[in-house]
C-alpha cells in the first residue's frame, strides 16, 4: 500500500490514480485522517438488506435498486 500526506498526494495525484486504477491501495493522510482512493466500489448483492425489511413493498424496492445498481465510467 502506498501512504501519501496531502502535500504529497496533490503533487503526484496523477501517479496516485494510476497506482488506484491499478488495484494497488493508495491511502492519503490529512491530519488525523486517512483517505483511501479506490478503484472499485463494491456493489452489493440482492437481498444483502433482505432480513432489515420488514415490509416486503420496502425489501423489493432495495431488490431493484442492487439489481439496477451499477457502476459507470466514463473513459
Amino acid at each position: 500500500m502506498t501512504t501519501l500526506t496531502l502535500d504529497e498526494a496533490q503533487q503526484h495525484l496523477p501517479d496516485a490514480v494510476e497506482k488506484a486504477l491499478k488495484g494497488e491501495e493508495v491511502a492519503i493522510k490529512v491530519g488525523r485522517e486517512t483517505v483511501r482512493l479506490v478503484h472499485d466500489v463494491p456493489m452489493r448483492p440482492p437481498g444483502y438488506f433482505a432480513e432489515c425489511y420488514r415490509d416486503a413493498e420496502d425489501a423489493a424496492f432495495e431488490e431493484r435498486v442492487c439489481r439496477d445498481s451499477k457502476p459507470t465510467l466514463e473513459e
